[in-house]
């Protein structure tokens, strides 16, 4: 399955514009030196936790170097819109989320949903150093020229019409297939168009996105890379293993901190799959949505994750107790504590496991000095007889264990490992406690 995709058809624009809406297609479904207060910051105000964060301390957490969170708000499901008490508001999103993207469907020009974004919403959100993007399309409007002054016009009007109209921070573009001949054309003069305004060529601190299912031998993507600030790829209903093969088809013309990976809630297990349970009892944290957290590409960081119908993050029913509940954010917590232990109040140094050779696949959280049993490692993403290399600090002791409990065959380590299968005998595919040193 993928997530709804947004478009605007030919010739249609949003708001603002005389005669042109909104319309759904087909389905889709950086660095300031902020360490000191991040040693305390909670990762958000509404995150379960006791800690809380000043504003200040969200917007230096943001403006340093760390792996991003994104969530798409479909905008029907915002309760201005609905009219169902249980449904979220934007500024109901966790304080810590780098970015909030509209989503828009089934919201006329005349809902007070457009206004509450303007006047409400994002000033609330950019008040915690949280951008807010749109989602749409390239299309040319009607009567206008598929040239050169056709592009800029067409930019211009998607600026005006929704960035500038709305005080937004950016443009994600859906690309969702491999355009060829005059669509390429017209696709890539826009966004070379859109440049000008937005992406890192802009100079404006404004984002402008590639939003794709597609891989990195994508036609658009070839002419128009050094235009995006973010490759959003919609890795929906994939295994985290899957992700390098597809970073890699990228990676000669990005670099991987631009690359963000996505999931969705929930119906494509962006949610663990003992959700219900680990909502109502909290209990450890597993599903796709955290493999992707902790997965990073071999050649480095990877710039991080975005959820599709973040506005759902939350069990809509308990199966205990049949009681509608309203999203408490708890898996996009999760994830942002994950790839920034330090926002959440966690390690800044510590072992990291790995899920392959190399250091490659998915990761575990920094793990601090101390004993743990398989329980207690899996709190932190290890998963049992999965691990084959790790990645140990300068002047540590890691002994590995075979069963559980610190039993069976153990093997000692005090530096870096990049493969387990050499150790003698092996120990790939088969850790299962540690103690750490």
């Amino acid at each position: 399955m993928k997530k709804k995709l947004f478009s605007l058809k030919t010739g249609l624009f949003m708001l603002g514009i005389s005669a042109l809406a909104c319309t759904q297609s087909c389905k889709k479904d950086n660095s300031g030196n902020a360490a000191s207060k991040l040693q305390t910051a909670a990762v958000s105000k509404n995150n379960l936790s006791t800690q809380a964060t000043s504003n200040a301390d969200l917007i230096a957490y943001k403006n340093s170097a760390h792996e991003i969170t994104a969530g798409f708000f479909r905008t029907w499901r915002d309760r201005t819109v609905s009219g169902n008490a249980n449904d979220p508001i934007m500024t109901d999103l966790p304080d810590s989320l780098d970015i909030a993207i509209v989503f828009t469907d089934y919201t006329p020009p005349s809902s007070p949903y457009w206004t509450a974004l303007k006047n409400t919403y994002i000033p609330a959100l950019h008040a915690k150093g949280t951008k807010v993007l749109y989602t749409g399309s390239l299309a040319i409007p009607a009567g206008v020229t598929h040239d050169a002054a056709g592009y800029a016009t067409t930019a211009k009007m998607i600026m005006d019409s929704t960035i500038n109209k709305y005080g937004l921070d950016g443009y994600d573009i859906d690309i969702e297939s491999n355009p060829s001949g005059t669509t390429l054309t017209d696709m890539a003069g826009v966004y070379n168009a859109l440049s000008a305004y937005l992406g890192p060529k802009s100079g404006t601190g404004k984002l402008l996105t590639f939003d794709t299912n597609q891989t990195g031998s994508n036609s658009l993507f070839q002419q128009v890379y050094a235009d995006i600030s973010y490759v959003f790829l919609q890795a929906y209903g994939r295994g985290a293993s899957t992700l390098q093969s597809t970073w890699s088809t990228f990676s000669s013309r990005i670099s991987s901190t631009q690359f963000v990976v996505g999931f969705s809630f929930y119906e494509e297990n962006g949610y663990p799959s003992n959700y219900w349970d680990d909502v109502i009892y909290p209990q450890n944290g597993t599903g796709r949505a955290y493999d992707y957290a902790r997965w990073e590409p071999t050649s480095g960081k990877k710039g991080g994750t975005f959820g599709y119908a973040i506005d759902r993050d939350a069990p809509l029913t308990s199966q205990h107790d049949n009681t509608i509940r309203t999203p408490n954010f708890r898996v996009t917590n999760d994830l942002i504590k994950i790839m920034n232990p330090v926002a959440g109040g966690g390690t800044t140094t510590g072992v990291v496991f790995y899920q392959n050779s190399s250091y490659g696949g998915t990761a575990t959280q920094k793990i601090a000095k101390g004993t743990y049993t398989l329980a207690q490692l899996q709190a932190k993403g290890f998963v049992d007889n999965w691990a084959s290399s790790v990645q140990i600090p300068s002047g540590w002791t890691v002994i590995m264990y075979a069963n559980d409990n610190f039993g069976g065959t153990s093997w000692t380590l005090t530096a870096n490992n990049s493969w387990f299968g050499a150790l003698s005998p092996s120990a790939n595919d088969v850790v299962t406690s540690v103690k750490i040193q």
